[in-house]
């Protein structure tokens, strides 16, 4: 679990990751340089929740889990590293993803503190369908947001979607675009693509991939590691029988126009690096996303200006 300024939902959701039952779990939760009193306020509630809990910088931890081997691997260890740079959500997860691997884990639940998992036995179940067949690299749910809207499984949007961003300005006016995937029944199935926001992850595949690719802040990270589950010829597998919701509240603070553009960032290296397209494709979309730039710097130096 990867937490930044987020304790108020971290303290709520790690207990509940903490009382799965059904397998060997170890809880690590990674501080991404919050607030110090974030950080402070963890701190304190860890030493009245988990007193017992590894607390420290990664290279304490790594330290720790040295010297007392048999310590760091028992069921329920709960550990807390915190880290003085933010370089962003999968180096922030890696973080805990590398130490998972020297603990000998063979799968990584990741989950963002806004999940509420209720059910005791998810992790256990989810872990039965990533475990079904050898090439499955990456397991999931249903996903329900608090209005109760399904937010998995997910699919790309094709390239004349892409290109015509243009369309989502005119959505009001025109029928919305849905990339979510309906999948009726209760049979684990194969899809495209799921939410970052909660997923279980083999291990095996992580370390063949050198972990989660670093080179985008935020933002594509579920497009970056669908195009590696699909090169390293796995799959993704969809378990429409368990479901977990996400309490994510949509902030009206921060500026749109600068997350915007950090996503734009994030997409275009997504389309030069994993994408597929021809050279033709990426010229058309390195240009229709030159002006949503331009837009959005507009909108922001206007915004300045009042």
């Amino acid at each position: 679990m990867l937490n930044y300024n987020s304790e108020a939902d971290l303290l709520y959701s790690a207990p509940q990751l903490f009382r799965q039952g059904g397998v060997f779990t170890t809880l690590i939760m990674v501080d991404n340089a919050s607030r110090p009193e974030s950080v402070m306020h963890i701190r304190a509630w860890l030493k009245n929740w988990r007193p017992d809990a590894v607390i420290g910088t990664k290279s304490e931890i790594d330290l720790w889990v040295n010297d007392h081997h048999e310590e760091a691997r028992e069921q329920g260890r709960v550990y807390f590293i915190t880290h003085h740079e933010n370089r962003g959500y999968s180096a922030g997860n890696n973080i805990g993803i590398r130490l998972a691997d020297a603990l000998g884990t063979d799968a990584v639940l990741i989950a963002n503190p806004d999940m509420r998992i209720e059910d005791p036995l998810y992790l256990a179940r989810l872990t039965e369908s990533l475990f079904a067949d050898d090439t499955n690299c990456v397991a999931a749910s249903r996903i329900l947001g608090l209005d109760g809207e399904d937010q998995n499984p997910l699919r790309e949007p094709s390239f004349w979607e892409e290109l015509f961003w243009h369309r989502f300005y005119l959505s009001k006016f025109l029928k919305p675009i849905s990339y979510i995937l309906p999948i009726a029944g209760t049979v684990p199935v194969r899809v495209p693509k799921v939410s970052g926001c909660c997923l279980l992850v083999r291990m095996s595949f992580l370390r063949e991939t050198a972990y989660l690719d670093e080179d985008v802040f935020l933002y594509c990270e579920e497009p970056i590691l669908a195009a590696r589950v699909r090169k390293a010829g796995g799959h993704i597998v969809f378990d429409p029988s368990l479901s977990a919701v996400h309490a994510h509240v949509r902030s009206e603070k921060g500026n749109s126009s600068r997350r915007m553009l950090t996503f734009i960032k994030s997409r275009r290296y997504y389309l030069q690096r994993y994408s597929g397209y021809g050279r033709l494709r990426l010229m058309l979309l390195h240009v229709s996303y030159l002006l949503l730039v331009a837009l959005h710097s507009i909108k922001m130096r206007l915004g300045r200006s009042r």
